[in-house]
C-alpha cells in the first residue's frame, strides 16, 4: 500500500513539474521570435515572501518585481513579466534579477504581435531546466514505486 501511494504522489509530482517546465520553455521560445521595442522601468524592487505549512513551518522566498511601460503603434502597456518560469528566488538570485532592471532603464520588451498586452523582457525560460530535470526524476522514481507495488502484488 505504502508503496502504491508513494508512487502515484510522486508519478503526479513528476508530470507536473514536467508540464510547467514544458510549457515556460515552449513560451519562453516562442518569445524568441516576437518583436522588441524599448520600454522603461518604472518599478524594480525584491518582494519577501513567507510560507507557513500545516506543521507551523515557514519558508521564505523572495520575488524580483518589475514593471515597465512600453507602446505598441502608439498603444501604451504595463508589463510586470521578466521571464516566463519561475519567478520566486532566494534573495541574492532575486536581487540580482532586480538589479538588472534599475528603474529609468531602458530595456527591450518582446511583446506577443498578436496580443501585445503579453510581454516579457528576457526569452529565456526561468527555472524550466530545473522543472523539467525534477519532473523526469519524480515521475521515474513514481513509476518505479508503482511498479515495485505491482510485482509486490
Amino acid at each position: 500500500m505504502v508503496w502504491w501511494m508513494f508512487g502515484l504522489v510522486f508519478l503526479v509530482l513528476g508530470v507536473i513539474f514536467l508540464i510547467v517546465g514544458l510549457v515556460a520553455t515552449k513560451r519562453a521560445k516562442a518569445a524568441q521570435s516576437w518583436p522588441s521595442m524599448p520600454g522603461t522601468v518604472v518599478r524594480s524592487e525584491v518582494v519577501r515572501h513567507e510560507d507557513t505549512d500545516s506543521e507551523g513551518s515557514t519558508s521564505t522566498s523572495y520575488e524580483p518585481v518589475v514593471e515597465y511601460n512600453y507602446s505598441v503603434m502608439g498603444q501604451p502597456f504595463t508589463g510586470k513579466r521578466i521571464a516566463f518560469g519561475a519567478n520566486q528566488f532566494n534573495y541574492k538570485k532575486a536581487a540580482e534579477i532586480a538589479a538588472r532592471y534599475p528603474v529609468g532603464a531602458r530595456p527591450n520588451v518582446y511583446y506577443n504581435p498578436d496580443k501585445p498586452k503579453d510581454s516579457v523582457l528576457e526569452t529565456t525560460a526561468s527555472g524550466g531546466k530545473l522543472f523539467i530535470i525534477l519532473g523526469a526524476v519524480f515521475a521515474a522514481g513514481g513509476l518505479v514505486a508503482l511498479v515495485i507495488n505491482l510485482v509486490q502484488g
